[in-house]
């Protein structure tokens, strides 16, 4: 009878072990910290001013922040003078033989040529505002009536290496009307970048270590929970 519960005991250390060891592999897995590959704005509007590029770079790096990463190290943000000298690197070895290459068609490459989990790349490819007094600007009106006509395209690209995929997005934003403060270049702008955002997913992106880290915590405790006599 003895023999038979020591045998027992035996069998049920080693099963609480085997299941112990693949949750240590899964948290140690969880713990690599996903290496992120942030492109800087790129710009292709003369119009577009330096206030404008520091408040889209500022929404987009808000999109991507990770609370406690300087504590927690879920994410490892790579150079971004290195994120640009690969992109140029990558951009020029598929501008070989070809007259245009597209930004996405960068994003995985990239993420190869610095091994990076996700890639996110944004880009402002028109910004343009013009303010008219009076009758200028083909409107006839009197007074010191003023209209604006502006308009903002951007671009979001990126890879996702959990999910193999590039995801690419892009919107336009246009003002022709009476002034307003929502017909400004730079709110257009901003605007569009919230809607890319939310398109693309990227905060859901960044944060799965997160959620990976937190998965793989609470399999490690319920399985120290069993051992519990």
């Amino acid at each position: 009878m003895q023999k038979k519960y020591a045998l027992w005991c035996s069998f049920l250390i080693w099963i609480l072990f085997a299941f112990s060891s693949v949750a240590f592999a899964a948290t140690a897995d969880a713990a690599k910290p996903l290496r992120l590959a942030r492109v800087p704005l790129i710009v292709r509007s003369s119009y577009a001013d330096a206030e404008v590029q520091e408040m889209l770079e500022d929404r987009l790096d808000f999109a991507l922040h990770v609370p406690l990463n300087d504590t927690m190290h879920y994410v490892e943000e790579i150079p971004q003078s290195e994120v640009e000298e690969a992109l140029d690197e990558v951009l020029a070895d598929l501008s070989q033989g070809k007259k245009r290459v597209k930004i996405k068609d960068a994003m995985q490459p990239l993420a190869e040529a610095l091994d990076a989990d996700l890639v996110v790349c944004p880009v402002l490819t028109d910004y343009r505002e013009y303010i008219f007094y009076g009758g200028w600007g083909g409107w006839d009106y009197d007074g010191d009536t003023i209209r604006i006509e502006s308009w903002a395209s951007l671009e979001l690209d990126g890879y996702d290496r959990a999910e193999d995929k590039n995801f690419s997005k892009s919107t336009s934003r246009f003002y022709h009307d009476g002034y307003s403060s929502t017909g400004r270049a730079s709110y257009l702008a901003k605007d569009a970048l919230e809607s890319l955002i939310s398109e693309t997913e990227i905060n859901r992106r960044v944060m799965r270590p997160v959620k990976e880290r937190a998965q793989a915590a609470g399999a490690s405790s319920a399985l120290t929970a069993a051992d519990v006599p």
